[in-house]
């Protein structure tokens, strides 16, 4: 990449290609390309000098005043080209030669850390594919202001392509470690389903990680079923509770409410507390739900703690999408004579219900995963031997508050809860798993649930985008 640069660079330089190249780089680039090349000039002189900083300082900054005159003075076909050509050749040629390799490690004298070429290595590659990019994308489009706007879709795009590509390593890793684990003892055809009122017993895929109690004596295959159960609670109390709130306080502030002080109070608290740490929360509902409504920890309080967690998403984004609903359709709606909550119910709502959604599958995807408020508000036995019979629970009396739930007011587990606990523990209760491989195992349910959860999500906006198309 390095050689095919400098080709470049030189070949508009001398118009064997066909080029419209600006008088310079910019400053910008100057100050980039310098701070570059004073690290590769810092990083020479550490090896070759030491690590006093008396010594290799100088260099690092000649190297990068050199680099940063290399950009700016010529004009943009070489300012842009060569400095990153030459970073590049001297990057490759240093790996090639056996510099830098999975053996080698670097121990800074700032720093008591190491870092292994192992990892070095791959991330000096992706380093220099971005700014090869980078350049490239310029050179492709012939300079100017068209190549700069190539190279930075280049760039962008190699970003982005980097980050689907740790999302899938990420994936990956969890899979690989946690689906021996899951799939221990499952049979497509193992388990038995009975037929009612025939008696006829047919076949059934069996999962014993999935649909098994954690704890009990005789559970041969502990489970995750109680967390799995638990955490579809949470989710389930959560949403009951923010997204009515959430879509009702944005349709008063959008619709009724005039812009002024007041909503703009609103939309700064809103803000803050969407990226308040969820810590705090948990802190909130220790301090001030727990004692009025439990009096430890419980389903119900963890449900209203992730959905006070859940409400500013819901709020803000509901809002936005409000706010894009054309006033026409208000307008539209207003002409045939009906009220304003009638436009509203049938017209504005609809029309914002995809990017409503929206915000709700990004919050269920942050409070699925949440542990640090369970710990302080939800949390129970690390192994349970049962589930949470919330639907069997409901007893009704004479009595406030008339209705009474002994499930919701009782402590349980979740899958971020119990992959804690797991780890914490330090010694799994079963023979036939070790801590790591039931957390990993824990690790990949939780995944799927998380990504269950979006793909409801997404296939409820699409359901609304369809229909609000016909």
């Amino acid at each position: 990449v390095g050689g095919g640069l400098a080709f470049l660079g030189v070949g508009s330089r001398f118009d064997y290609v066909d080029t419209a190249p600006s008088s310079t780089a910019g400053v910008a680039v100057g100050v980039v390309f310098g701070l570059l090349w004073a690290v590769v000039g810092g990083l020479a002189a550490t090896s070759a000098l030491g690590n006093d900083t008396a010594l290799w300082l100088p260099v690092a900054v000649l190297v990068g005043g050199a680099g940063f005159l290399a950009s700016v003075l010529p004009s943009e076909d070489v300012g842009s080209t060569l400095p990153v050509a030459g970073i590049l050749i001297l990057l490759g040629g240093f790996v090639t030669v056996g510099g830098i390799n999975a053996g080698w490690t670097w121990s800074p004298a700032w720093s008591s850390a190491e870092f292994p070429g192992s990892e070095l290595v791959p991330i000096l590659v992706v380093f220099g594919t971005l700014l090869g990019a980078w350049s490239a994308g310029k050179a492709k489009a012939g300079f100017g202001a068209e190549g700069r706007q190539t190279g930075a879709y280049y760039l962008v795009g190699s970003v982005v392509f980097g980050m689907l590509g740790v999302l899938v390593l990420l994936v990956a890793f969890v899979v690989t470690n946690g689906l021996e684990t899951m799939l221990t003892g499952a049979s497509l055809t193992g388990g038995r389903l009975t037929l009612p009122v025939v008696g006829v017993r047919l076949p059934w895929p069996e999962f014993p990680f999935l649909l098994n109690q954690t704890g009990g004596l005789y559970v041969e295959i502990p489970g995750v079923l109680p967390a799995l159960i638990g955490t579809l609670w949470l989710v389930f109390g959560a949403v009951s509770f923010a997204v009515p709130l959430g879509i009702g306080a944005a349709v008063f502030l959008t619709e009724y409410a005039e812009r002024g002080r007041f909503t703009q109070v609103v939309e700064v608290a809103t803000n803050g507390l969407w990226s308040t740490p969820s810590i705090v929360f948990g802190l909130f509902g220790l301090a001030f739900l727990v004692p009025r409504i439990s009096g430890g920890n419980s389903i119900i309080v963890g449900q209203l703690v992730l959905g006070f967690m859940l409400l500013p998403l819901v709020l803000i984004t509901s809002r936005e999408a409000i706010l894009a609903v054309p006033d026409a359709h208000r307008d539209a709606s207003a002409a045939l004579g009906v009220t304003k909550w009638q436009t509203i119910r049938s017209v504005v709502l609809p029309a914002a219900m995809p990017g409503t959604i929206t915000g709700v599958i990004l919050g269920v995807g942050r409070i699925a995963g949440e542990t640090a408020p369970l710990l302080l508000v939800f949390g129970g036995a690390p192994y349970p031997s049962d589930s949470p019979n919330v639907l069997g629970s409901f007893q009704l009396s004479a009595q406030p508050p008339f209705v009474t739930n002994e499930a919701l007011l009782s402590p349980a587990s979740a899958l971020p809860y119990q992959l804690y606990s797991t780890i914490k523990a330090g010694v799994f209760p079963k023979e036939i798993f070790t801590n790591t491989e039931f957390g990993w195992g824990t690790a990949l349910v939780l995944l799927l649930v998380v990504v269950g959860l979006y793909a409801v999500g997404v296939g409820s906006r699409l359901y609304f985008r369809r229909k609000l198309h016909e």
